[in-house]
């Protein structure tokens, strides 16, 4: 008996929580789980919004690097660029990628069908900026060339050339030149190079034919002694020549806006996803004192004349966010003087601004 009643008592002593405890317990983690999941949630927006920020920031800076790095080289020729007598011995030397004699340019708000000689896809509205000029380390010549040929020192350091073609002293057959000193210029292709004995060293002896080469050599003998402004002697040197195109394009890997960059009219380079627009102005030197007077777009310099006068370019980027859907609203924004209150996306944008002097054009 006295069993059976202690077997009832402990049984009401473990009975299970009521209803109204359970609903209790459930809505109090629910709250609790509400919270953990809205910390969450903010913690995650915030994360994206600043990992966002940083790229478009580190994007900015980049593509800012690349173009003011060739801005600032542009019209290069060596010694005394500016003021030196060139020479343009290839053929087709009017075309984009071959007019060396124009170190800078551009194209103001593209239209929907780019002029020819430029890439395909240029977005609509956006500038486009051409920076020609002498990249790279230069190779003294050793002595005086003839009609056909030049002599350089051989540095012992070897190119990445094409398939089959000769390469010394960090140049290639091909390659489009210039042989420069403090008072001439000419720019010429390579046909052929060997290395030779010249004076008890080995040097190094550059053809310039009229060979089967893209886009090859209109004039093919310079003349050598018999006229001094085609003789090159040992106090030039000759350095790779290079045309570098930017502009903005469509990425590969998504529709986002991208800034390309095409050298030497070959295969375009997508740089940086997430350049959204490129606007430049160009600092123009009106007075002759190195100093830039009044800064214009590309669509007020018409002639030869008007672009040797420009001494710095005014780089203004529009840099937006891969990710959409990073702000609760759409990002108003002002850029190249005009307000966008409506971008039709949640991006994150920011503006870059820098000028930036040409080297050989200032005082």
């Amino acid at each position: 008996m006295l069993r059976k009643m202690h077997m009832q008592t402990t049984m009401r002593s473990q009975t299970g929580i009521s209803l109204v405890e359970l609903m209790i317990s459930i809505t109090i983690g629910l709250i609790l789980m509400t919270g953990v999941v809205q910390l969450f949630l903010s913690s995650r927006a915030t994360f994206s919004t600043q990992q966002a920020l940083a790229r478009v920031q580190e994007s900015g800076r980049l593509a800012m690097e690349f173009l003011a790095e060739d801005i600032r080289m542009a019209g290069y020729m060596g010694c005394m660029s500016r003021n030196l007598n060139v020479t343009n011995t290839l053929n087709s030397s009017g075309d984009l990628a071959y007019n060396f004699e124009i170190g800078i340019e551009g194209l103001n708000d593209v239209g929907a069908t780019p002029p020819a000689d430029y890439p395909a896809g240029i977005v609509e509205g956006t500038d486009v900026l051409v920076v020609r000029g002498a990249n790279g380390n230069g190779v003294d010549i050793t002595q005086n060339n003839n009609g056909a040929q030049l002599f350089t020192e051989n540095t012992g350091v070897a190119a990445s050339c094409g398939a089959g073609l000769a390469s010394y002293s960090g140049l290639c057959e091909q390659d489009i030149v210039v042989a420069t000193d403090c008072s001439k210029a000419r720019v010429f292709q390579i046909s052929q190079m060997q290395a030779t004995g010249g004076g008890g060293t080995t040097e190094i002896n550059i053809a310039h034919s009229g060979a089967s080469m893209l886009p090859g050599n209109a004039i093919t003998s310079w003349g050598g002694n018999s006229n001094p402004e085609e003789t090159f002697g040992d106090d030039a040197e000759i350095i790779k020549m290079n045309t570098s195109v930017y502009y903005i394009a469509d990425g590969t890997a998504s529709a986002q806006p991208s800034l390309w960059q095409q050298t030497n009219g070959g295969t375009p380079l997508e740089l940086l996803e997430g350049i959204e627009d490129m606007q430049l102005t160009y600092g123009r030197d009106t007075s002759g004192d190195g100093i830039p007077d009044t800064y214009v777009d590309a669509s007020a310099l018409t002639t030869v004349a008007a672009w040797e006068d420009i001494s710095s370019v005014r780089v203004q980027l529009l840099i937006q966010s891969t990710e959409d859907n990073l702000l609760p609203e759409e990002q108003p924004y002002t850029f190249n003087g005009v307000v966008n209150n409506a971008p039709g996306d949640r991006r994150l944008r920011q503006v870059f601004i820098n000028t930036v002097g040409i080297r050989s054009r200032l005082p």
